[in-house]
């Protein structure tokens, strides 16, 4: 049986009331009935109903088909922006990366099938000659790799699909079967390497960042002109470090 709050509840835990049910039907994206999801939480209807009127006032909840709710447009207002976000979380850390392995490191995301780097840190050693917000190819950068990796299927063969594929180094991968080959191999290792496959001379290796789905959001690299020591066998642990702690302050905990 279900009590309705007391008048002795404290704010906080009227606050703790209100925040679960908001995240739960964030969470829920219109599956579940307010009903239901109401009784998993232990909350009376009657308050669920009452909290899903005030975020409906403030636009950030909004009614959707038989007594579901889904977010609402006050909550595309308010969201900071993804590219702001991933670059106040990961710019400290691959600082700290770059420096320890005397390297350039960068994060990048993909935009219209292509990688758009959002931070670029110079730890040390000779330098690469890309820049904050530049755009590259995928198929030939170590973070296009990672990111293409991490498509699904169908969005993977579009993209293949989309050539023809310029070959900018003598190493770069340019046809679609052994493109195919080398994504596959990186989603099964979990990184990418460039082998001066955009520009000679420049090196790089490349490992994802997950969201709290596991679903890859955005990859990390470190560059140089020479990675021949300390060697991949060193960066790539590096790397994943640096990616597992860019996602713990993303999402709370280290992810899978």
């Amino acid at each position: 049986m279900k009590i309705e709050p007391s008048s002795r509840e404290t704010g906080a835990q009227a606050l703790d009331r209100a925040l679960a049910l908001f995240v739960a039907v964030m969470k829920d994206r219109g599956r579940t009935p307010l009903g239901q999801l109401a009784e998993r939480l232990n909350i009376p209807i009657s308050t669920a109903h009452r909290l899903m009127a005030a975020f409906e006032r403030q636009r950030l909840i909004t009614r959707g088909a038989r007594g579901r709710y889904v977010a609402g447009m006050g909550l595309a207002e308010l969201g900071p922006d993804r590219r702001a976000v991933l670059i106040q979380a990961s710019r400290p850390l691959l600082r700290r990366v770059a420096r320890a392995q005397k390297s350039t490191a960068h994060l990048g995301i993909l935009e219209a099938d292509m990688v758009t780097y959002l931070v670029k840190e110079h730890g040390g050693g000779p330098g690469v000659f890309t820049r904050e917000l530049m755009q590259l190819e995928a198929y030939c950068t170590g973070i296009g790799k990672v990111l293409l990796a991490g498509l699904d299927t169908a969005a993977r063969e579009r993209y293949l699909a989309a050539g023809p594929f310029v070959p900018l180094t003598g190493t770069t991968l340019t046809e679609p079967g052994d493109l195919r080959r080398s994504l596959a191999a990186v989603e099964g290792q979990g990184y990418a390497i460039d082998d001066a496959e955009m520009a000679e001379n420049v090196h790089c290796v490349a490992v994802p960042v997950h969201d709290g789905q596991g679903r890859v959001i955005a990859a990390i690299s470190l560059s140089s002109a020479d990675l021949q020591a300390p060697g991949t066998d060193v960066l790539i642990p590096a790397l994943r470090g640096c990616a597992a702690a860019i996602e713990a302050k993303l999402f709370g905990q280290p992810q899978p």
